[in-house]
């Protein structure tokens, strides 16, 4: 059978996303547009009836759900399943057709970054944070550096590079580390997200261990 022609408008999404360079920059409405057929894509090759079976949630913690249920495990695993010689008889050119159909008949209207935000799994609430307030983050799942967010179920990251060090044995004053947020744990202390901007742009803080430049801050 002969495919359905695309609408000019997937048409035109189509050849947008085969031209981008690729990067999941998070100012970019590129990246956003692939992300929401990607999206479309993972959803809809969950729905189809020969993958019932595997839709059942897993009798294990909700904690594990990113790396067991259905949906994210397809949408991590989406570019192998697409080139596969065969998925179970899904025609999954058809599914990203009406993916594509569907994202072009209602575009994201911002930036990758707009809904590619960190959302940390936290022990206690943060009261530093208001709702919304969580940076926007490049990257994706399978970039170096990862922030990964669930194909198909949410853009939002819970994961990436929880600390990053470079210890320089030569030099120990020229060592460099970063965290996600900070070196304290207290909502409040000026040391409780301080480091996020060095983070959020791969980059790293002095590491100080000169005990003359230390200034003892608690006794606990």
């Amino acid at each position: 059978l002969t495919p359905t022609p695309l609408t000019p408008e997937a048409a035109a999404l189509r050849d947008r996303i085969l031209a981008w360079d690729r990067r999941m920059d998070a100012d970019s409405t590129d990246a956003a547009a692939y992300a929401a057929v990607r999206a479309a894509v993972v959803r809809r090759l969950a729905a189809h009836p020969v993958l019932a079976p595997a839709s059942v949630p897993p009798a294990y913690p909700e904690v594990l759900l990113p790396w067991l249920a259905l949906v994210p495990r397809l949408g991590h695993a989406l570019e192998h399943l697409l080139r596969a010689e065969d998925l179970y008889g899904i025609d999954r050119a058809a599914a990203v057709r009406a993916a594509l159909e569907e994202v072009a008949a209602s575009p994201p209207s911002g930036t990758w970054g707009d809904t590619h935000r960190l959302a940390p799994w936290r022990a206690l609430p943060d009261t530093a944070t208001a709702p919304g307030g969580e940076p926007g983050l490049s990257g994706d799942h399978d970039c170096v550096l990862c922030t990964s967010p669930v194909p198909g179920l949410t853009d939002r990251a819970a994961r990436g590079p929880a600390a990053r060090y470079v210890w320089d044995l030569a030099d120990r004053a020229n060592s460099r580390w970063v965290v996600p947020h900070g070196a304290s744990g207290l909502p409040g202390s000026p040391h409780h997200h301080d480091q996020q901007p060095l983070w959020l742009g791969g980059e790293l803080a002095p590491v100080v261990t000169d005990f003359d430049r230390l200034t003892k801050e608690s006794d606990d």
